[in-house]
């Protein structure tokens, strides 16, 4: 096609018209007719001088041309021209928006992969077997990451009650960062793994500890995990599962968690794997029917009893406890005992050979069952007990407070026999001093 053929379609001034022309002519680009026409007179195929300017003049020369048709290799510019024109930049031009049809289709085509990797999981066991069921749970975990929220939602609901899930599977769902997730497979799915949980357990808040908590067959170390953490609520739920199970140093630790709360001291006193040193050691910090009960559970009487405190004290291994105290040692004590004297714990260790710091904490304790324990374990009758125990509740000067403790501690005194109470006294001495089963125990 000649450039006079198509003459016409460019009047003065139609810059981009005349920019088409060119690239559609395959034509020099750097000059184009922008002004003046072809002579009438000249004839077809004249290729005389025409009123040309540069192209560098024309902002939408590189844009326009490049998207009506491909760059023609053509000659080289016109250096002299383009330097002589005064150079303008070209706006950038924005990246084309990725459509959302092509995202919402990707991610259709996720959902509906996991989906149907699940439904193999949840074939019956004639039509799959364990193996293709593990096969398909670790092809799920490169898909899960590109679900939505609610299809990662319900998929867990289903995976979380299936026995054969696989580890990696299982262990994405139940440390994932989603709550909702996390706690559902806690919840419901069988056969976490103790690495999982542990990894969880120092991130994790209350709801998924107390799930954790109640899990059945918890070992020593997940447990010891969420002591440490010391927690109430979760630490409450810990020990009213009958199948976690706490190591020594735990037991220790929990004594002091526990201190000052009801429903805690109670969990804790009714444990079944409660040892009973450390039981009759809580017997300082709980509540009056806690103390009845703990000392109704682990103090027991038969001529076995009466052995072992002979066999003990022979060898030295329990206090020699004085079977027999003098009239005017017990009237001292009580004296002192009834003025609030700092001096009735010293008679007090004198009388039953017992550790000085285990006769402070018998004298100011405020129930005054401590004394009852003393007076029976130095045989003392049922007279001098109530005697002893009138002076000391009329007295504002006593460490007992309380009222109508009389016939409590009266009570008290008349459940206990005289190994009982030694019994008892051994165990208490044995915590002050650190001796006995209290030596290897961690602090």
């Amino acid at each position: 096609m000649e450039l006079e053929s198509i003459r016409p379609a460019f009047p003065v001034g139609q810059v981009v018209e005349g920019l088409v022309a060119a690239a559609m002519l395959k034509c020099d680009r750097s000059l184009i007719a922008v002004e003046g026409q072809v002579p009438a007179d000249k004839p077809i195929g004249y290729s005389g001088p025409l009123t040309l300017i540069p192209a560098a003049e024309l902002r939408v020369e590189h844009e326009v041309a490049a998207r009506v048709a491909p760059k023609p290799e053509t000659e080289p510019l016109n250096e002299t021209a383009v330097a002589e024109a005064e150079p303008e930049e070209v706006a950038p031009v924005a990246p084309e928006p990725t459509s959302p049809s092509s995202t919402v289709l990707g991610t259709q085509s996720f959902a509906a992969a996991s989906r149907e990797l699940v439904s193999i999981m949840t074939l019956p066991s004639g039509q799959a077997q364990p193996q293709e069921r593990l096969f398909a749970g670790d092809a799920l975990v490169g898909i899960l990451p590109h679900l939505q929220p609610s299809e990662l939602t319900n998929l867990t609901r289903t995976v979380a009650r299936l026995d054969v899930v696989s580890a990696r599977l299982r262990s994405f769902l139940v440390t994932h960062s989603d709550t909702e997730i996390s706690c559902r497979m806690l919840k419901d799915a069988h056969n976490i793994a103790d690495v999982d949980l542990l990894k969880l357990i120092p991130l994790a808040n209350e709801q998924q500890l107390r799930l954790i908590a109640r899990r059945r067959l918890l070992g020593i170390v997940i447990c010891d995990a969420i002591v440490d953490t010391g927690k109430t609520s979760p630490i409450l739920d810990l020990l009213r599962n009958p199948e976690s199970q706490l190591s020594d140093r735990s037991l220790v630790n929990l004594m002091t968690i526990v201190a000052g709360s009801n429903d805690l001291e109670t969990a804790f006193c009714n444990r079944a794997d409660l040892p009973q040193a450390i039981g009759l050691q809580m017997f300082w910090q709980v509540n009056r029917n806690l103390r009845r009960y703990l000392l109704s559970r682990f103090l027991t009487e038969s001529s076995a009893l009466g052995r072992v405190m002979e066999v003990g004290m022979a060898a030295g291994a329990i206090p020699p406890f004085r079977g027999q105290a003098s009239a005017g040692d017990i009237e001292m004590l009580v004296s002192q005992v009834e003025n609030g004297d700092e001096q009735a714990a010293t008679t007090l260790a004198r009388c039953c050979r017992i550790a000085p710091e285990t006769a402070k904490k018998i004298v100011r304790d405020p129930g005054g069952e401590p004394l009852a324990v003393v007076f029976k374990s130095v045989a003392q009758s049922r007279l001098v007990m109530a005697e002893s125990l009138k002076r000391w509740l009329a007295s504002s000067k006593c460490a007992i407070k309380g009222d109508n403790r009389l016939v409590e501690l009266h009570a008290q005194f008349d459940a206990l026999s005289f190994n009982k109470a030694r019994m008892l006294l051994a165990y208490w001495d044995w915590s002050s001093r650190e001796a006995g089963p209290f030596t290897s125990l961690p602090a």
